[in-house]
């Protein structure tokens, strides 16, 4: 059984790899260690203040000017140790090593890329990697997303040198860009030699997809007992009454869609569900289940309650009120015009020890919810 420790995640500008480690951390409570954010504080401790920051502590301008006029102050080994010594703090947990500085002060010491390979090894031996994620952005779709940008114009009373920032400065960001890529080679060719680099092309794919590749990856190394899973499943009757959720970031299932027999008893369709959710491996989106059409759909056929652990809140909710902070950016994020309704649906709402959260529509019979609720828990894993 494959298990996961450390995870190296590498990226360079506009890659978005400190979003989706901030989402790693929401939805499966794993520990980060940032280099960068290492190195900075050991500086400003090994070289006394610099600059004028006060109180003995070196502001970060001062610090990486310190760096651009010293080169060599910093080593891979240093920086492997440093990490190694945050690791050993939390043993058992799991860690999402940000590996490589942002900052093009730090990033541009060659000291920092000499003996990759060696010194990655050497780090191993205690600190074992059980894969390296890359996220990049394809050359042509950066070439697009450049292009596009050069149409932007800059907000009124914007005084800000290039309209908006060195980022809309588009050869700034195309050689920063190539920089970083290429001085990530040695850091991508050793996990790549051991089949252990994951690429990720966050330009191509929207960030529900990218974000299930990457869940999918994480639950092959049985992440499930460590995953604070917040997964939060809407039963109804008529898609059409939450619409708006279709519209946004739910993820809808069609019960008769997934199943040969529709009609068949609501135990083996719900096994079916369980199935196909757990498949699905992403624990920080809602799932929109259709029951139309189905025996679910029928109050009298569901008349025997399973024991389970779980409760029915008294007052009907919303769907904000069960959504993490992952969640509730999916839907706000992308919401439009004709989504605002999202949160407006009430619930009949049951609660599992396990973090799962079950909603049902109020077309839905009392007891025949109970039965779908406690059924459906009792076959979760």
């Amino acid at each position: 059984e494959k298990e996961i420790k450390n995870i190296v995640f590498i990226g360079g500008p506009k890659s978005g790899k400190g979003e989706v480690i901030e989402e790693l951390v929401e939805s499966f409570g794993v520990k980060v260690v940032c280099a960068e954010s290492l190195i900075v504080h050991s500086l400003n401790k090994k070289l006394g203040p610099i600059g004028n920051k006060g109180e003995g502590k070196t502001d970060t301008a001062s610090l990486l000017a310190h760096l651009r006029n010293n080169p060599g102050t910093i080593s891979l080994d240093w920086v492997l140790d440093l990490i190694k010594a945050e690791i050993l703090k939390h043993p058992d947990s799991v860690h999402v090593i940000d590996l490589l500085p942002n900052s093009k002060a730090i990033f541009r010491d060659q000291s920092l890329f000499k003996n990759t390979a060696e010194l990655l090894q050497k780090f191993e031996e205690s600190c074992p990697v059980a894969f390296a994620m890359h996220l990049y952005i394809d050359k042509e779709n950066l070439k697009k997303q450049l292009d596009t940008a050069k149409h932007l114009t800059a907000p009124e009373g914007c005084t800000a040198p290039g309209g908006i920032s060195d980022e809309a400065d588009l050869e700034v960001t195309k050689k920063r860009h190539a920089f970083f890529e290429e001085a990530l080679l040695p850091v991508r060719n050793y996990f790549k030699e051991s089949d252990r680099l994951i690429e990720v092309d966050v330009s191509s794919w929207s960030k529900e997809q990218i974000w299930f590749k990457i869940v999918r990856v994480f639950a092959s190394f049985n992440m499930s007992e460590r995953q604070n899973n917040n997964l939060v499943v809407i039963f109804v009757k008529d898609s059409s009454t939450v619409q708006s959720l279709i519209d946004c970031q739910t993820r809808l299932i069609r019960l008769a869609d997934i199943v040969d027999e529709p009609h068949s008893e609501y135990a083996l369709l719900l096994e079916c569900l369980v199935y196909q959710i757990t498949e699905l491996g992403c624990p920080s989106i809602c799932y929109l289940v259709d029951v139309t059409g189905s025996t679910l759909d029928s109050a009298e056929s569901l008349t025997e309650s399973t024991k389970c652990l779980i409760y029915e809140m008294k007052e009907q909710t919303q769907l904000s009120d069960h959504l993490n902070k992952y969640q509730r950016n999916m839907l706000e994020d992308l919401d439009k015009p004709e989504c605002k309704a999202w949160d407006e649906p009430q619930y009949r709402t049951f609660k599992a020890p396990n973090n799962t959260t079950l909603l049902f529509t109020p077309d839905f019979d009392g007891k025949a919810a109970e039965v779908i609720a406690t059924t459906y828990c009792s076959m979760e894993k």
